[in-house]
């Protein structure tokens, strides 16, 4: 069975969302992230496997950990230098979640290049969960702000 947006995601604050990623450090971009695809998840057949979902999650937490490290210990460039991997591991994951709620959105409002509701590529890579939370708050027919 098919179902609307009505029936897998709510409004919310587009303004609320971009404050909350931007004073979190990125940590309520997760949890919106993780919000998404629970609701996907729940309520349609295009699963995002939760063990994908729970390694994104851990290498995000690890990453952050090493990084507020790293500032902690600016003195020491090395400690910095050595947690690039667990970096470069964590954004390869966070931008593969972004594209996979990102084009299960696509086929939930069954928007294709150009229509209203179409999450486009290039604005989802710079704005991430604020641009999709907009879409679906347009999807909804309200644009909180």
């Amino acid at each position: 069975m098919k179902k609307g947006l009505t029936d897998i995601f709510e409004i919310d604050s587009v303004l609320k969302v971009l404050v909350l990623c931007v004073l979190t450090i990125g940590s309520y971009f997760i949890y919106k992230l993780y919000w998404f695809s629970r609701q996907i998840n729940q309520h349609t057949e295009l699963k995002i496997s939760n063990l994908f979902i729970t390694t994104a999650i851990a290498l995000f937490i690890i990453s952050f950990g090493s990084l507020i490290y790293g500032l902690v210990n600016y003195h020491d460039l090395s400690i910095l230098k050595s947690s690039m991997a667990i970096h470069l591991a964590s954004s390869v994951f966070d931008v593969t979640w972004i594209i996979m709620v990102r084009n299960r959105i696509n086929v939930i409002t069954g928007s294709n290049r150009g229509d209203k509701l179409w999450l486009n590529p290039f604005i989802t890579s710079i704005f991430h969960v604020v641009y999709m939370q907009h879409k679906i708050n347009k999807g909804l027919g309200k644009s909180a702000i």
